[in-house]
């Protein structure tokens, strides 16, 4: 049994969008909101990484990665904690092309699918 459970699938699908903290290898920390958040299996979720160089570079050299996900107005969600993959082809990359596609959405085109192994996940507020 993996850590993603149905609640944070059903989190995830409807609330549609997360915030991902990474760091430049100097600690420099960055903040990127991402609308497209969905889960892969039950270790792993993905986003599209469009026009987002700094997390693309903090990734690339520091896969370490924090993604939140929250309903805003009640401030109930999910903290996911792991490590990052970058790819620009495969199952997953075309997966999230479909997404962005499937709603419609005018974006530049994906650069790269992060896929991350979900090591740790806690609920918002929790230690």
């Amino acid at each position: 049994m993996g850590k993603i459970t149905q609640a944070h699938r059903d989190l995830i699908k409807e609330v549609g969008l997360c915030y991902t903290a990474s760091a430049a290898p100097d600690g420099t920390p960055n903040v990127s909101p991402k609308g497209s958040i969905t889960v892969v299996d039950d270790d792993h979720i993905a986003f599209a990484e469009i026009m987002s160089p700094h997390t693309r570079e903090n990734l690339q050299e520091n896969p370490r990665v924090a993604v939140m996900v929250c309903k805003p107005e009640t401030f109930e969600g999910f903290q996911f904690k792991g490590t990052a993959a970058l790819t620009s082809d495969g199952a997953v990359f075309d997966m999230l092309v479909q997404a962005i596609a499937d709603k419609g959405l005018k974006l530049p085109p994906v650069q790269n699918a992060v896929t991350i192994r979900v090591e740790d996940v806690r609920r918002i507020g929790e230690n």
